[in-house]
């Protein structure tokens, strides 16, 4: 079949990552005998004129259509993303009879609601090699694929989530296609503006209990880790193949499980590679062994998700760890010459102005090189804090929360984002 993938994303606020998840949808399908075609949204000046464009070029048989993010994530500036895209699938419905099936992040945290808003009839929830490549095979043969497992499906009035697939990753599919969609284009330093982010992933899934976090619905609670020989092959490949000289990785948990990670770091360290490297670390899986580890094999930075540094708030977020945990691993990577970066993720339940002081106080005596900070939580579908704010009747029963909905403690709401603000002013390396 001829394939056509699409990655819609073209939010450029925070990092503006390679596309990862449909560039491994794209190696798997070209793997199984289709020939695909990818469009990169993020570069384009007129999204809805290229797509068309590229329909007509390319005729698809079928087109795969990646969401990213629903919004911007921002309580008191919100960006719903999702209206271009609607024009961009009307586009599509006018120009070609080729299904159109959804995928990505955004789309599996939300599928039922996705297809209603852009009135298409199937998506694939959570990893997409191995239901994708189904499909593909069952659209092929004119096979029913109503009970297919994860797929999202919407039709004649009716609407389902079938149950999960099994995992498709890692093992069963090759590394991401770094052509089709063009990895250079992504190839940059640090504090280059926008901040495009060539990225690797060595593990999904995330077994934490983060009340907020989406990770476990998106990727599954089981950690699955690829081999670390395999790992650092991809990694040296970014660097002699395409001119890569800094990466992040997507994993949640690097620093988990810690043997698995001394493993990757040393099949790192032996290849001798001059490009760096950037991870996301948990404050409770810190070991002077696994940092000095990270630093051999090219890592520059850290960021340390700890959310909060009061041990009221850090439980109230099921975070598991304490705020000894983040002094503790702030304190040795920064002892070890690794950069920085810590999350305060303020206003969730709990918070008052005394959990807010111990957090701003935590942060300023450890003086990492950058302090991101939130206000008021986003709530998602399928994660425990939707059950907390029906019962605290901040959301509604039955409420969409397709459209960016917040969680904020009443006795912080009136005046905790003016002040933020003012005092992220007057700190640099804070950013609001």
């Amino acid at each position: 079949m001829r394939v056509l993938l699409i990655s819609e994303n073209r939010c450029r606020e925070n990092l503006v990552p390679f596309p990862l998840g449909i560039a491994c949808v794209a190696s798997a399908s070209r793997n199984a005998g289709h020939e695909v075609s990818a469009l990169d949204l993020m570069f384009s000046s007129d999204p809805v004129k290229e797509t068309v464009e590229r329909v007509r070029e390319f005729r698809p048989h079928c087109i795969g259509l990646s969401i990213r993010n629903i919004d911007n994530q921002d309580m008191f500036n919100s960006e719903f993303y999702l209206p271009p895209l609607r024009e961009l699938v009307r586009a599509l419905r006018a120009e070609t009879d080729a299904p159109i099936v959804l995928g990505g992040a955004g789309f599996s945290i939300f599928p039922l609601q996705c297809l209603e808003y852009l009135d298409l009839e199937v998506g694939v929830v959570g990893e997409g090699e191995r239901t994708f490549l189904e499909l593909l095979r069952r659209l092929e043969n004119n096979a029913n694929f109503d009970s297919l497992p994860g797929l999202a499906i919407r039709r004649e009035g009716r609407s389902w989530v079938n149950p999960p697939a099994h995992y498709a990753w890692p093992g069963s599919f090759p590394p991401p296609d770094r052509e089709l969609f063009d990895v250079r284009r992504y190839n940059s330093l640090p504090g280059g503006t926008p901040a495009y982010t060539a990225n690797l992933q060595a593990r999904r899934g995330c077994h934490m209990r983060c009340i907020y976090c989406t990770n476990p619905v998106i990727e599954g609670k089981a950690v699955r880790a690829r081999p670390p020989s395999e790992v650092a092959e991809e990694l040296a490949g970014l660097e002699a193949d395409h001119g890569i000289r800094y990466v992040i990785f997507t994993d949640s948990l690097f620093n988990y499980p810690q043997g698995y990670t001394l493993d990757l770091c040393r099949e790192i360290a032996s290849r001798e590679l001059s490009l760096r490297w950037w991870c996301t670390f948990n404050p409770l899986f810190c070991e002077p062994s696994v940092l000095e580890a990270l630093r051999e094999a090219g890592c520059v930075g850290l960021s340390i998700g700890n959310e909060s540094g009061s041990e009221e708030i850090l439980s109230a977020l099921r975070k598991d760890f304490t705020r000894r945990h983040v002094v503790r691993s702030v304190s040795l990577a920064k002892e070890l010459g690794l950069r920085t970066n810590c999350f305060l993720l303020l206003g969730g339940p709990g918070e008052n102005e005394r959990t807010l002081r111990e957090s701003l106080d935590l942060m300023l005596e450890l003086a990492p090189d950058q302090v991101t900070v939130t206000v008021g939580i986003r709530v998602y579908p399928g994660c425990e804090l939707e059950t907390l704010a029906l019962k605290r009747r901040a959301i509604e029963p039955g409420q969409n929360l397709l459209y960016p909905t917040f969680y904020l403690e009443p006795e912080v709401s009136s005046w905790i984002y003016p002040f933020m603000r003012e005092f992220c002013a007057g700190h640099p390396g804070w950013v609001l």
